[in-house]
């Protein structure tokens, strides 16, 4: 692909932006060896052809774009997404451009409308690949900012990673972090991002203040990207009717007897000038641990702390509680399960959301790896993934709920 870099942001005369649908799949397909005009031969082609199939035009449709003629044919596209791994990053896995469309800028324009897509779901750089003896692709991607990752070898002179894709396929890796300018205009709407044929979300109204208390799990320990559970889900509350403050209390260690102890001094300051505020709360596996002379919160009084910290909070505050998820510990998860099921009847008396997670997760291998490639009790990123997974759509509907609203203070 060549292409020049200019300034601006508009969409060339003639031309259309907008999201791709799985309609779109087979047109992209039919253009790609036309544009790429036998680049590599066979082998390229059936390498572009494995490139998307129709999962990427069902399931990353938001974070991709596709530009078309005013009389409808294809002219560009772009497929990309924020990596689930790692929230952090947004991968740009396939752009193309009709070659009689080069030296317009309507590559450049692609990729800087996902700068700010990426920008604004919370990513800080954008990653992407491309074939060895590409020069084009090479002298775009470095015109953009993109850096060459460092590699196992070297081709004309060039970083590459040898069998990046698998054997005999070898890949040139780049990664552009992205710049202040994007960073700070990550609120760009929808509308400005695909144009005029958007419609505009809802302004950003609702000033919701969040306390996540809790214990080591809650803090995210065992995370390499220090986001946990509670940064993840933060990340993920995309409500443009939505200002969320997300305060991480977890604290390595805690029981139950301590979370009730220390709620009060720790949240009611920072939620005291909240327009909306609310209480999130998760722990237990701490109370089933061993300390050796006994469990350290027996179940029954792990079970009252539970009830009482409800019972405090509830004329203030809506709460929402996640259960504990298992350890890793045989012993100690048969307990926690058994502890889970009665947090979850003290939370249904109570009308509190319990969000049950041990099962589920005890059933993930990334849960379980984690756990054992770590400290043997925290999960790493991957297990911490999945158990956003498991939050995210209670979260949302808790979130969205009148009747979990804001109270009298």
């Amino acid at each position: 692909m060549v292409d020049e870099v200019p300034d601006g942001d508009e969409v060339p005369d003639g031309l259309v932006l907008r999201h791709p649908t799985p309609d779109d799949q087979r047109r992209v397909l039919a253009v790609m060896d036309a544009w790429w005009a036998g680049f590599q031969g066979d082998a390229g082609s059936l390498q572009r052809s494995l490139l998307l199939p129709r999962l990427f035009f069902q399931h990353f449709t938001a974070s991709s774009f596709l530009v078309e003629r005013d009389d409808g044919r294809l002219a560009a596209f772009l497929i990309g997404f924020v990596s689930p791994s790692q929230p952090e990053v947004a991968y740009i896995h396939v752009v193309g451009v009709d070659p009689s469309l080069h030296r317009r800028g309507v590559g450049a324009l692609l990729y800087r409308r996902f700068f700010h897509l990426a920008a604004a779901r919370g990513c800080r750089r954008v990653q992407c690949v491309t074939s060895p003896g590409n020069t084009a692709s090479l002298a775009f991607h470095t015109g953009l900012g993109f850096q060459i990752d460092p590699g196992d070898t070297t081709i004309d002179g060039v970083a590459v990673h040898r069998d990046y894709d698998g054997p005999g396929l070898p890949r040139v890796a780049f990664t552009r972090e992205l710049t202040d300018r994007e960073l700070t205009d990550r609120e760009l709407t929808d509308r400005e991002l695909t144009g005029p044929t958007s419609p505009p979300p809802p302004p950003a109204i609702r000033d919701v203040r969040v306390c996540f208390l809790g214990d080591s799990f809650t803090a995210g320990v065992g995370d390499p990207a220090g986001l946990g559970w509670v940064g993840r889900l933060a990340a993920r509350t995309e409500n443009r009717a939505l200002q969320l403050t997300a305060y991480n209390l977890g604290i390595r260690g805690n029981t139950s007897a301590q979370i009730r102890a220390r709620w009060r001094q720790e949240c009611l300051p920072r939620l005291s000038e909240a327009p909306q505020a609310r209480l999130v709360l998760s722990f237990g596996v701490n109370d089933m641990t061993h300390d050796g002379q006994g469990l350290r919160v027996p179940p029954e009084r792990s079970v009252a702390n539970l009830t009482a910290l409800l019972t405090e909070a509830l004329p203030t505050l809506p709460v929402l509680m996640v259960g504990p998820p298992p350890s890793g510990d045989p012993g100690r998860d048969e307990r926690v399960a058994a502890l889970d099921e009665q947090y979850a009847r003290v939370c249904a008396a109570k009308d509190v959301p319990y969000i049950t997670v041990f099962a589920a997760l005890q059933e993930q291998p990334s849960w379980q790896q984690g756990i054992a490639a770590g400290d043997g009790a925290h999960p790493a990123a991957a297990g911490y993934e999945q158990l956003t997974h498991l939050l995210v759509d209670p979260w949302r509907r808790w979130l969205d709920d009148p009747r979990s609203g804001c109270r009298e203070r």
